[in-house]
């Protein structure tokens, strides 16, 4: 991460976002928040890429397929959808959030004396 260029991080997904918009229109202050926000979050380049690919996707298809995306706040989801993506290949497609939904809330032998504390 700390071998990133600051400044082609933007660049790079300032110009992906223009292309797919279609204009050269600058970003807005927030815009350039948000690609702060993933930089520091470690998203990686290719997933941010890859998540605006699919939020300009999902807005073709959705009612507001006509107008023009304005903002990199409407792809905040699918980049770090595609950067958990590539985080969890990386790691051999084994998340922490597999384990927790796997794990029980209780551990059998605190059911066992609830339940004996109740039959009594």
């Amino acid at each position: 991460m700390s071998g990133w260029n600051y400044f082609n991080y933007f660049t790079e997904i300032e110009e992906y976002f223009w292309k797919k918009r279609g204009a050269n229109l600058l970003v807005s202050p927030l815009d350039w928040a948000i690609m702060e926000a993933w930089q520091q979050a470690g998203v990686p380049l290719e997933a941010a890429l890859k998540g605006i690919d699919r939020a300009f996707e999902s807005h073709a298809r959705s009612r507001r397929g006509g107008r023009p995306m304005k903002s990199l706040a409407y792809c905040t989801d699918a980049v770090l959808e595609a950067a958990e993506e590539a985080q969890e290949a990386a790691a051999g497609g084994h998340s922490p959030a597999q384990d927790k939904k796997t794990s029980e809330p209780f551990s059998r032998e605190v059911l066992r004396a609830h339940f004996e504390k109740n039959i009594r």
